[in-house]
This record gives structure tokens, sequence and C-alpha cells, in this order.
């Protein structure tokens, strides 16, 4: 055992870097050998003028086989170089242009062969005026808060300049921003929000706009009371007689936010002569701004008196 045991871990380290060193010599060796890989090559669009904006679709990358060795093929393909397309001197309209391999950029000195472009061999662009447009900012807001929220929002700038394709605008009236949740949030907040999405070869300036919500700590207690009939009309009786209030409302209200609560029923239309009807609960008055209030349950049943 003693002898399998230093066979192993004596000179450690020594056999680790032999073995490191075998490794390295035999991938060496091996990516020598010849190859055929599939490379993408990003396109990047130069030259184009300020007052001019691509339009619609355009491919991202061009594919190509490409033959040679190994390592030649596997740097190519980590570093992925772009292929430049010059636009300079275009106007508005179709621009298609062919792409052959003298326009790939394969690194000087090295011997590499196209088998075939994959995808695509022919580079079709439109090109529209670029304008820019001051637009109105429309927030999302979704969740419900730990704390009181009425509702009102600040979006800082409320306008953003916004510069694109004209054909873009022709759809393109507000900058609709990505969702902001209020979900357990129970301070104030303030973020930075990103447009939900733009048409292609648009841009916003600013790239962000700043939400501001303000939300309030509240106090929510729960009262038993006893529902009164809606006015003028014929008796009725409900079931349950009496609910639940349960009431939140901001520390700075809450010395009248709870005195005098009450609640009725209201039905979607009449009261027939014979029958029941689910009826919704309501309150009696209206609450405070910023007080809210639900009922447990929010709805009754309804019966005419004598049937």
């Amino acid at each position: 055992m003693n002898v399998l045991r230093g066979m192993l871990f004596d000179n450690l380290g020594l056999k680790l870097v032999a073995l490191l060193l075998a490794v390295l010599v035999y991938l060496n060796v091996y990516t020598d050998r010849p190859a055929t890989m599939m490379v993408s090559f990003p396109i990047q669009i130069t030259d184009l003028p300020d007052t001019l904006s691509l339009s619609g679709p355009a491919p991202a990358a061009v594919q190509a086989e490409l033959r040679g060795t190994a390592k030649q093929l596997i740097r190519l393909r980590v570093t992925e170089p772009p292929l430049k397309v010059s636009l300079a001197g275009v106007s508005t309209g179709h621009f298609e242009r062919a792409l052959g391999v003298e326009d790939l950029p394969l690194p000087e000195g090295v011997q590499l062969q196209l088998d075939r472009f994959v995808s695509p061999r022919t580079l079709e662009l439109e090109v529209d005026r670029r304008v820019s447009r001051e637009l109105p900012v429309a927030a999302s807001i979704e969740g419900n808060a730990a704390a009181l929220w009425d509702g009102t929002f600040e979006v800082r700038p409320p306008r953003v300049m916004v510069s694109g394709p004209a054909a873009a605008f022709a759809t393109l009236d507000t900058v609709h921003l990505q969702p902001v949740s209020l979900n357990g949030r129970r301070d104030t907040l303030t973020v930075a929000v990103a447009p939900q999405s733009l048409p292609d070869w648009c841009s916003m300036d600013p790239d962000h706009v700043e939400l501001w919500i303000p939300l309030e700590a509240g106090i929510t207690r729960r009262f038993t009371v006893t529902l009164e009939a809606p006015g003028e009309g014929p008796k009725a009786t409900v079931e349950p007689p009496r609910v639940t209030a349960v009431i939140t409302a901001p520390r700075r209200l809450s010395n009248r936010a709870f005195l005098g609560i009450r609640a009725t029923w209201q039905t979607p239309g009449e009261l027939p002569a014979s029958g029941v009807r689910r009826a919704k609960v309501r309150p009696v008055d209206p609450p405070p701004e910023g007080v809210v209030v639900h009922y447990e349950p929010d709805s009754v049943v309804v019966r005419r008196a004598g049937s």
C-alpha cells in the first residue's frame, strides 16, 4: 500500500506539470490537422450618413463554411471579426450587394479556403431618412404594494426624443416603458426604466427615464358592519346581514378614516318580484381620498321580502 501511495503522490506537482505539458502538446498537434468549420461574421455597417438610417429587418451575421487547420478555425470562431459593409454615398431606397470571399475579414498570412456561403450570399438593406421626434412616455405599473398607493406617479422626463427611420414613426406615437412591479414595496419607489420596445434602428434620448411612485405606510383595521338597505325600493332580506369591512388608511388619516363605517348592497338591476339576486357590497359614503375599503364577503344574496 505504501509503495502504491508513493507512486501516486510522490513529486505530485512535477507529475501534474508533465501531464499538462503532454495535453498541450497533444492539442497543438491535433489542432494542426485539416478541418472544416462553420464560422459567423457579424455584419457591421459603416459610413452611413447621419441623415439616413437603416429600416426594417437586416441580417445580423454572415455564415461561411471554411477549410483550414483546426487551430486557425477555432481562433477565428472565437474572435468573430466583423464583416464591414460601407454605405458611403448611398441614398434612400433598396440597397443590395453580393458578398464574396474578399469581403470576409480573414487574417492576413492565414491560408483558409471558402467552401461555401451559408447565409446570406447577397446582402439586402432598406435605407430611409433619419428623423427625430419628441414623444410622450407611458409607464406600466403592476402588482400590489405592501404600502398604500393612490395611483399617482411621475415620469422624469415625461417626453423623450426618439430618432430612427421615417417609416417607423407611422405606428410610433408613444414610448412604452418596461413594466415596474410594486409587489412587496413598502417605501416610495424611484427607478430607472428602459423602453419596453422600439422599432428596429430607433434610439431614445435619454436611453432611460426615471419613474417616481409615491408609497405611504398605512394602518389596516377590520370592522363588522350591518348592511343597510339602499334607499327606497322593495323590502328585502340579505344573507349574510353583516359583513367585515377591511379598511387601510395612511397614518395621517387614521383618526377619521375609521369613523362612521357603513355599508349597503347594490343589485345589478331591479330586484325581481320572486327569486333571489346576488348584490355587490359597497360603502354608503365614498371613503376619504387615499383610503382603501373592501368587504368580506364582497357580495351577498338578496331576497325580496315575502318571497
